[in-house]
């Protein structure tokens, strides 16, 4: 990285959580826009943050709008920043960064950020942690400006004035905005009222925004994209289901039983999260869907949404290989420190399902079945005797197209004819 590079990324780092380095994984930026570039006149903020106007936009779009319409009432803005927490297992919160010159900027922010100096430094996190207004007057030589080293750097860009103004409690912390001013003085108490008057109906809107993106992040990691998709476009009811042909992958671990009895409960644990984390890495890079996860079998499908079968296929198997190589190198490392090894089996097959809400009435689960879910659990269990860890169904084996190898007819639980069954070569 030049230069040029290294201070182009310092310049938009600042007013996030707090000034993060480029290096930090738990600080990422999503996208930088440039977003208006002017101001933009208009009646009461308020009526505007309210209106149906804005329901479409997302929240970069929005924030950027909502900034120049400030500046558009002379309000003297230089920076602005909303901070906004969310339940996901892995991100802690997101944001919006703008800057009057430099556009809007979308950032994530990873958990393990509050155990950071760059979080514990912040002059935000009391605004955060207890729902405090913090107001930090720049011109002056203060005690906060030690504190916070990203006072300090605001200072030196030119900031006067910083205000951090909490909103909606969310599921542990408050969100929060922070305005910063470049006029000489700071903000007047005319700015401080007007910034004020509009925080209820930012707060209802970045709640009402939130409760939506955390509906879709729920459904997304306990139920996976496509399936959080369809039920948030409303297929909710029990029976509502389409039939269709898609790739199928069955993944187990073997020998769960006899891990789960030599093993301690920690070590037991690291084996599956390495395990789950290469199956579903794999599959998710290829464009699949987990559909479940049954014990230490995972269940998954390729295509549901109208993919030609070769190509689901072909995506299925790419996914199987990944599986493989992933598995090998953290076996590699395992056996370094001598811990157990993992081994597990794949099996591969193409046919018809019925995909969408099966169960009770108030207890529903979408999820495919049919016969071809049936087979390709059958043939992960050949992997077993066959001592192969993927085979492929023959309807699978024509799909994917590649040259496979033929390992005849077997017998399989429930189906009454024998199976040609395929392996890679």
């Amino acid at each position: 990285m030049d230069g040029a590079e290294v201070a182009a990324k310092t310049a938009a780092k600042t007013d996030s959580l707090a000034a993060l380095t480029a290096s930090n994984e738990l600080f990422s930026v999503v996208r930088e826009e440039r977003g208006l570039g002017r101001p933009v006149a208009g009646g009461s903020l308020v009526d505007w943050i309210l209106s149906r106007e804005i329901r479409g936009k997302d929240g970069a779009a929005m924030f950027d709008e909502l900034c120049w319409r400030m500046v558009a009432q002379d309000l003297p803005l230089w920076r602005a920043n909303l901070s906004i927490g969310t339940l996901h297992p892995q991100l802690m919160g997101l944001g919006f960064r703008w800057h009057r010159q430099r556009g809007v900027t979308e950032f994530r922010v990873r958990h393990g950020i509050e155990r950071h100096p760059d979080y514990l430094e912040s002059p935000m996190r009391p605004a955060i942690e207890k729902g405090v207004t913090l107001r930090y007057r720049l011109e002056e030589e203060t005690a906060d400006l030690d504190r916070y080293p990203l006072l300090r750097q605001l200072r030196g860009e030119g900031a006067t004035d910083y205000l951090a103004c909490p909103l909606a409690m969310g599921v542990v912390r408050y969100d929060v905005a922070t305005w910063a001013t470049d006029r000489p003085g700071g903000f007047a108490p005319a700015h401080v009222a007007a910034i004020t008057q509009i925080l209820p109906a930012l707060s209802l809107f970045v709640e009402t925004k939130v409760l939506e993106r955390r509906s879709a992040i729920l459904l997304d990691t306990y139920l996976g994209r496509t399936i959080g998709r369809h039920i948030l476009d409303g297929e909710i009811f029990r029976g509502e289901s389409r039939r269709l042909r898609a790739a199928l992958m069955a993944v187990d671990l073997r020998d769960s039983t006899g891990l789960a009895d030599r093993l301690p409960g920690e070590e037991l644990i690291r084996l599956l999260d390495d395990y789950f984390e290469a199956v579903a890495g794999a599959v998710h890079a290829e464009g699949g869907e987990i559909l479940k996860f049954v014990g230490d079998g995972v269940l998954a499908i390729f295509g549901p949404e109208g993919r030609p079968e070769p190509e689901a296929a072909a995506a299925a198997f790419a996914a199987a290989a990944e599986i493989v190589r992933r598995v090998d190198v953290a076996n590699e490392n395992r056996d370094i420190v001598g811990q157990e090894l993992i081994r597990f089996g794949i099996g591969l097959h193409l046919g018809e399902i019925y995909y969408g809400n099966v169960g009770a009435a108030d207890r529903l689960d979408y999820t495919a079945i049919g016969p071809a879910v049936n087979l390709v659990v059958r043939l992960e269990g050949l992997t077993k005797t066959l001592q192969r860890p993927v085979l492929l169904s023959e309807s699978f084996a024509k799909a994917a197209g590649a040259p496979f190898l033929s390992l005849g007819r077997h017998p399989m639980r429930g189906l009454s004819e024998p199976q040609e069954v395929f392996a890679p070569q």
